[in-house]
């Protein structure tokens, strides 16, 4: 009983130390100068600004009264959000000021929103509604989709003012026939219908190339597998690109060049360095759903989802994040470093960590321990006590491996377990995901 409470009161300190916590951030942007960037939220009428890349976080005062769901910006000075009742806000100076561009776009919800220069945009949303404007924003013109049934649109990608693909999906339905992809070869007006999928699939992000070359990210409703779809016809046909296998149901993507990023369920980040032919995944701190991911170039992006907004500065090699929870992992705060990969996992995790030894007395009577616990906070399973005189200091990473069993050598059930690393008065806790 001492454990749990010991734990319970672990996860409500690290929850405290994100100053945005418990939010689903659902849109993100990053200006081609690598440091300005926007983050939006389903929950609330919040909008969120870095200067610096994503490391901090503060919110602009705005006159929406719909939730958001998307955000993009052409520079660093223009920027445009989208959100419930097809609701528009724009700023042409940072966000310093927000108007209310269009009180409502004649749908439910406006998913998406990108531009391909200052004038030039599109929203779509759903009942299979298209918003386009040739003015920034001044002005937005309704258009529809061809289908007989009304589409939930979730992807936009024009690669010019004329032509553009859209693509769509329905998340937590689990129905069949929901995923569309159509085009558009005079600005967004007229869509012609390209392909209508009859399983379980959801189509929710779409990126062009070129006029022959793009890709599709999304997944199946059933068993959450991610899908990668690859068309190098214009989007007539397309074939299925292998992904990861601990990769799950993604939710957005985007490319810089001919490199890539998709994310979606169970902080899934995969990457691609040949124009989405092949995908490696990309470890990262988050465990709940991303939404969305932006770079500005090949080394800058932003990712962001459920409670979580992740920024990296070398391509996703290394992911950080921005909401404040990694501060217990800082040598200056006087706490160990613990690191699990992969995250989710299947089969076995690593768990490396390390103690700084103004913590630990590194004598044979000091011990480290490292507990499992699971999302009630009940105990599973833990390691041999460890000495301190062999762990503790600043050293290369140690670790152990977890094979997902509990104390009794029984297979632990699919789900969410908190990895803790205790004694020398140095507790850290990290959040993996366990699916077999």
């Amino acid at each position: 009983m001492r454990n749990i409470k010991i734990f319970m009161g672990l996860l409500w300190c690290l929850s405290l130390s994100a100053s945005f916590a418990y939010q689903n951030f659902h849109g993100c942007t990053l200006a081609p100068d690598n440091a300005t960037g926007w983050v939006v939220t389903l929950d609330t009428m919040i909008i969120l600004k870095t200067t610096d890349g994503g490391v901090n976080w503060f919110e602009q005062a705005n006159p929406a009264d719909r939730r958001f769901f998307d955000v993009t910006c052409f520079g660093n000075q223009n920027v445009w959000t989208c959100g419930v009742l097809g609701q528009i806000c724009y700023t042409s100076d940072g966000g310093q000021n927000w108007a209310i561009q269009l009180g409502g776009g004649g749908s439910k919800y406006a998913t998406r929103v990108e531009f391909v220069d200052i004038n030039h945009g599109w929203t779509v949303g759903g009942d299979g509604v298209i918003l386009r404007t040739t003015n920034s924003g001044a002005y937005w013109e309704v258009n529809f989709t061809p289908f007989t049934f009304l589409p939930e649109l979730y992807g936009v990608s024009f690669i010019d003012t004329l032509r553009g693909w859209i693509v769509s999906g329905w998340p937590d339905s689990v129905d069949i026939g929901q995923a569309i992809i159509a085009r558009s070869t005079d600005g967004g007006m007229v869509w012609d219908s390209l392909f209508l999928c009859t399983n379980y699939d959801d189509y929710f992000d779409i990126h062009f190339f070129d006029a022959l070359n793009g890709i599709i990210a999304g997944g199946n409703e059933q068993n959450y597998a991610a899908l990668v779809l690859r068309s190098t016809d214009g989007g007539v046909s397309w074939n299925q690109i292998t992904v990861p296998g601990n990769a799950f149901y993604l939710r957005a993507v985007d490319f810089v060049g001919g490199q890539g990023w998709a994310v979606g369920r169970f902080g899934t980040i995969i990457h691609s360095h040949d124009d989405g032919q092949t995908w490696t995944f990309q470890t990262n701190p988050a465990t709940s759903t991303l939404f969305d991911v932006d770079f500005s170039d090949t080394l800058h992006g932003l990712a962001c989802g459920t409670s979580i907004i992740l920024y990296t500065y070398d391509g996703g090699e290394t992911w950080h994040d921005g909401t404040g929870v990694e501060e217990a992992d800082k040598w200056e705060a006087g706490n160990g470093k613990l690191e699990i990969y992969p995250n989710p996992f299947t089969r076995s995790l690593t768990v490396k960590f390390q103690i700084p030894s103004a913590k630990c007395q590194t004598n044979s009577k000091s011990q480290i321990s490292v507990q499992i616990f699971n999302a009630a906070g009940r105990f599973i399973k833990q390691f041999s006590r460890l000495s301190a005189m062999q762990y503790g200091g600043i050293q290369p990473f140690n670790q152990i491996i977890w094979d997902g069993s509990d104390d009794a050598g029984r297979p632990a059930p699919d789900g969410v377990y908190f990895i803790q690393l205790s004694g020398c008065d140095i507790p850290v806790t990290a959040k993996v995901i366990l699916k077999r």
